[in-house]
Protein backbone atom coordinates (compact mmCIF):
# COMPACT_ATOMS: atom_id res chain seq x y z
CA UNK A 1 0.00 0.00 0.00
CA UNK A 2 2.63 2.47 0.57
CA UNK A 3 4.95 1.77 -2.69
CA UNK A 4 1.28 2.35 -4.52
CA UNK A 5 0.60 5.93 -2.92
CA UNK A 6 4.56 6.92 -4.00
CA UNK A 7 3.54 5.71 -7.18
CA UNK A 8 5.84 2.66 -6.92
CA UNK A 9 5.03 -0.97 -7.98
CA UNK A 10 6.26 -3.93 -5.64
CA UNK A 11 7.68 -6.66 -7.10
CA UNK A 12 8.18 -9.94 -4.93
CA UNK A 13 12.21 -11.08 -5.82
CA UNK A 14 12.06 -14.35 -5.34
CA UNK A 15 14.67 -17.19 -5.27
CA UNK A 16 13.46 -20.78 -6.97
CA UNK A 17 15.54 -23.47 -6.53
CA UNK A 18 18.10 -22.17 -4.37
CA UNK A 19 17.82 -23.27 -0.63
CA UNK A 20 20.95 -22.14 1.16
CA UNK A 21 24.47 -20.29 0.71
CA UNK A 22 25.67 -19.59 3.81
CA UNK A 23 28.53 -22.02 5.75
CA UNK A 24 27.00 -22.35 8.17
CA UNK A 25 23.44 -24.29 8.77
CA UNK A 26 19.90 -22.96 8.59
CA UNK A 27 19.34 -22.45 12.89
CA UNK A 28 15.32 -23.20 12.01
CA UNK A 29 14.86 -26.78 12.63
CA UNK A 30 11.86 -26.88 10.34
CA UNK A 31 14.24 -25.01 7.37
CA UNK A 32 13.90 -27.14 4.23
CA UNK A 33 17.79 -27.80 4.19
CA UNK A 34 16.83 -29.65 7.63
CA UNK A 35 13.16 -31.67 7.01
CA UNK A 36 13.71 -32.43 3.21
CA UNK A 37 17.05 -33.57 2.61
CA UNK A 38 16.42 -35.69 -0.51
CA UNK A 39 14.76 -32.94 -1.89
CA UNK A 40 18.52 -31.34 -2.79
CA UNK A 41 19.90 -31.40 -5.89
CA UNK A 42 22.65 -34.24 -7.25
CA UNK A 43 25.64 -33.96 -9.44
CA UNK A 44 26.93 -36.87 -12.11
CA UNK A 45 28.73 -38.63 -9.36
CA UNK A 46 25.01 -38.89 -7.45
CA UNK A 47 26.67 -36.93 -4.23
CA UNK A 48 23.28 -34.42 -2.86
CA UNK A 49 23.82 -31.10 -2.26
CA UNK A 50 22.44 -31.88 1.44
CA UNK A 51 25.85 -34.57 1.76
CA UNK A 52 28.24 -31.11 1.40
CA UNK A 53 30.00 -29.82 4.27
CA UNK A 54 29.01 -26.16 4.13
CA UNK A 55 31.76 -24.86 6.00
CA UNK A 56 34.61 -26.17 3.87
CA UNK A 57 35.87 -24.39 1.19
CA UNK A 58 34.43 -25.25 -2.08
CA UNK A 59 34.97 -24.15 -5.69
CA UNK A 60 33.96 -20.18 -6.87
CA UNK A 61 31.16 -22.48 -9.24
CA UNK A 62 29.30 -23.46 -6.07
CA UNK A 63 26.43 -20.82 -5.45
CA UNK A 64 24.71 -22.77 -2.76
CA UNK A 65 22.40 -26.02 -1.91
CA UNK A 66 20.01 -26.79 -4.63
CA UNK A 67 16.41 -27.97 -4.79
CA UNK A 68 16.13 -30.47 -7.28
CA UNK A 69 13.86 -29.60 -10.27
CA UNK A 70 13.12 -33.08 -10.91
CA UNK A 71 11.76 -34.44 -7.44
CA UNK A 72 8.30 -34.67 -8.25
CA UNK A 73 7.54 -32.81 -4.70
CA UNK A 74 9.71 -29.98 -5.35
CA UNK A 75 8.23 -27.61 -8.05
CA UNK A 76 4.49 -28.36 -6.12
CA UNK A 77 5.91 -26.79 -2.84
CA UNK A 78 7.60 -24.54 -4.47
CA UNK A 79 4.13 -23.27 -6.17
CA UNK A 80 2.59 -23.44 -2.97
CA UNK A 81 4.63 -20.60 -1.84
CA UNK A 82 3.68 -18.34 -4.77
CA UNK A 83 0.24 -19.26 -4.85
CA UNK A 84 0.38 -17.55 -1.19
CA UNK A 85 2.04 -14.63 -2.76
CA UNK A 86 -0.07 -14.67 -5.36
CA UNK A 87 -3.60 -14.75 -3.21
CA UNK A 88 -2.76 -12.81 -0.17
CA UNK A 89 -0.62 -10.30 -1.01
CA UNK A 90 -0.89 -7.11 -2.91
CA UNK A 91 2.00 -7.38 -5.24
CA UNK A 92 2.18 -5.98 -8.49
CA UNK A 93 4.83 -8.54 -10.05
CA UNK A 94 6.82 -11.31 -8.86
CA UNK A 95 10.11 -12.20 -10.20
CA UNK A 96 11.82 -15.28 -10.44
CA UNK A 97 15.77 -15.75 -9.26
CA UNK A 98 17.97 -19.17 -9.77
CA UNK A 99 15.23 -20.13 -11.56
CA UNK A 100 17.49 -22.67 -13.37
CA UNK A 101 19.85 -25.62 -12.20
CA UNK A 102 22.97 -24.65 -11.08
CA UNK A 103 24.97 -26.37 -13.68
CA UNK A 104 25.22 -28.45 -16.22
CA UNK A 105 26.93 -31.69 -14.18
CA UNK A 106 23.84 -31.31 -11.64
CA UNK A 107 20.58 -33.10 -12.43
CA UNK A 108 20.77 -36.46 -10.65
CA UNK A 109 18.13 -36.33 -8.07
CA UNK A 110 17.81 -40.36 -7.28
CA UNK A 111 14.00 -39.77 -7.14
CA UNK A 112 13.93 -37.49 -10.30
CA UNK A 113 15.82 -40.11 -12.09
CA UNK A 114 12.88 -42.45 -11.35
CA UNK A 115 10.31 -40.18 -12.37
CA UNK A 116 12.42 -40.30 -15.84
CA UNK A 117 12.95 -44.12 -15.65
CA UNK A 118 9.03 -44.69 -15.20
CA UNK A 119 8.09 -42.76 -18.15
CA UNK A 120 11.16 -44.29 -20.37
CA UNK A 121 12.16 -47.59 -18.72
CA UNK A 122 16.02 -46.11 -19.48
CA UNK A 123 17.90 -45.05 -16.14
CA UNK A 124 19.46 -41.46 -16.65
CA UNK A 125 22.67 -42.97 -15.13
CA UNK A 126 23.01 -45.24 -18.10
CA UNK A 127 22.90 -43.14 -20.34
CA UNK A 128 25.62 -40.77 -19.07
CA UNK A 129 27.64 -43.56 -17.72
CA UNK A 130 27.60 -44.67 -21.97
CA UNK A 131 26.12 -47.72 -21.19
CA UNK A 132 22.98 -46.61 -23.73
CA UNK A 133 25.07 -46.68 -26.54
CA UNK A 134 26.03 -48.90 -29.94
CA UNK A 135 28.86 -50.66 -27.68
CA UNK A 136 26.12 -52.17 -26.17
CA UNK A 137 23.77 -53.03 -29.05
CA UNK A 138 21.50 -49.90 -28.75
CA UNK A 139 20.34 -48.37 -32.37
CA UNK A 140 22.41 -45.06 -32.78
CA UNK A 141 18.78 -43.16 -32.78
CA UNK A 142 17.57 -44.66 -30.00
CA UNK A 143 20.67 -43.14 -28.36
CA UNK A 144 20.10 -40.09 -29.20
CA UNK A 145 16.73 -40.19 -28.27
CA UNK A 146 17.23 -41.13 -24.78
CA UNK A 147 20.22 -37.96 -24.41
CA UNK A 148 17.11 -35.62 -26.28
CA UNK A 149 14.69 -36.93 -23.85
CA UNK A 150 16.74 -36.57 -20.35
CA UNK A 151 18.13 -32.88 -21.46
CA UNK A 152 13.87 -32.50 -22.28
CA UNK A 153 13.07 -33.59 -19.07
CA UNK A 154 15.48 -31.64 -17.06
CA UNK A 155 14.36 -28.16 -18.89
CA UNK A 156 11.07 -29.29 -18.85
CA UNK A 157 10.70 -29.70 -14.73
CA UNK A 158 12.12 -25.65 -14.89
CA UNK A 159 9.73 -24.67 -17.30
CA UNK A 160 6.80 -26.02 -15.93
CA UNK A 161 7.52 -24.54 -12.28
CA UNK A 162 7.20 -21.11 -14.48
CA UNK A 163 3.68 -22.16 -16.58
CA UNK A 164 2.42 -22.97 -13.34
CA UNK A 165 2.63 -20.02 -11.40
CA UNK A 166 2.03 -18.03 -14.68
CA UNK A 167 -1.27 -19.99 -14.95
CA UNK A 168 -1.94 -19.42 -11.21
CA UNK A 169 -1.42 -15.70 -11.87
CA UNK A 170 -3.92 -15.80 -14.73
CA UNK A 171 -6.45 -17.17 -12.63
CA UNK A 172 -6.13 -15.36 -9.69
CA UNK A 173 -7.70 -12.74 -12.07
CA UNK A 174 -4.83 -10.18 -10.82
CA UNK A 175 -2.68 -7.94 -12.99
CA UNK A 176 0.43 -9.36 -11.37
CA UNK A 177 3.95 -9.07 -13.82
CA UNK A 178 5.75 -12.15 -13.61
CA UNK A 179 9.32 -11.89 -15.00
CA UNK A 180 12.50 -14.00 -14.14
CA UNK A 181 16.49 -13.15 -14.01
CA UNK A 182 18.38 -15.48 -16.65
CA UNK A 183 21.61 -16.46 -18.21
CA UNK A 184 22.13 -13.83 -20.69
CA UNK A 185 23.24 -16.61 -23.94
CA UNK A 186 20.03 -17.96 -24.92
CA UNK A 187 21.41 -21.12 -26.23
CA UNK A 188 24.11 -21.74 -22.87
CA UNK A 189 21.11 -21.01 -21.30
CA UNK A 190 19.08 -24.24 -22.92
CA UNK A 191 22.18 -26.10 -22.84
CA UNK A 192 24.29 -25.53 -19.73
CA UNK A 193 21.62 -24.27 -17.02
CA UNK A 194 18.23 -25.66 -18.32
CA UNK A 195 16.67 -22.88 -18.30
CA UNK A 196 14.59 -22.40 -21.23
CA UNK A 197 13.00 -18.54 -21.23
CA UNK A 198 13.23 -17.49 -24.88
CA UNK A 199 10.87 -20.39 -24.64
CA UNK A 200 8.87 -18.71 -21.90
CA UNK A 201 8.43 -15.76 -23.19
CA UNK A 202 7.39 -17.34 -26.83
CA UNK A 203 4.45 -18.67 -24.76
CA UNK A 204 3.63 -15.58 -23.02
CA UNK A 205 4.56 -17.37 -19.26
CA UNK A 206 6.82 -13.80 -18.50
CA UNK A 207 6.39 -10.79 -19.36
CA UNK A 208 9.91 -10.16 -19.47
CA UNK A 209 13.34 -11.13 -18.94
CA UNK A 210 16.43 -9.97 -16.91
CA UNK A 211 19.21 -11.12 -18.59
CA UNK A 212 21.95 -11.80 -15.86
CA UNK A 213 25.16 -10.05 -18.05
CA UNK A 214 27.24 -8.76 -15.94
CA UNK A 215 30.90 -8.61 -18.25
CA UNK A 216 32.56 -5.37 -17.63
CA UNK A 217 34.36 -5.36 -21.14
CA UNK A 218 32.55 -4.73 -23.77
CA UNK A 219 33.25 -7.37 -26.06
CA UNK A 220 32.47 -9.78 -23.35
CA UNK A 221 29.09 -8.28 -22.84
CA UNK A 222 28.04 -8.23 -26.78
CA UNK A 223 29.15 -11.72 -26.73
CA UNK A 224 27.09 -13.09 -24.09
CA UNK A 225 24.17 -11.38 -25.81
CA UNK A 226 24.86 -12.60 -29.34
CA UNK A 227 22.48 -14.84 -29.68
CA UNK A 228 19.21 -12.41 -29.09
Amino acid sequence: KLGNSLGIQVHAWLNSYILWSSKYEPEDPQHLYHTHKEWTEADANLKMDSQIKLAQPKSPQWEGVYLSPIHPDVNPYLLSVYSEIINEYDVEGIHLDYIRFQDEMYGYNQFGMKEFENIYNISPRDIIRGIISTNYGWEQNFVDSMKIAWKKFRQDAVSQLVKDIYLNIYNSGKDITLSAAVKPNLIEAKNRWNQNWSDWIQRGYINFAVPMNYYNDIRDFNNAMNCL
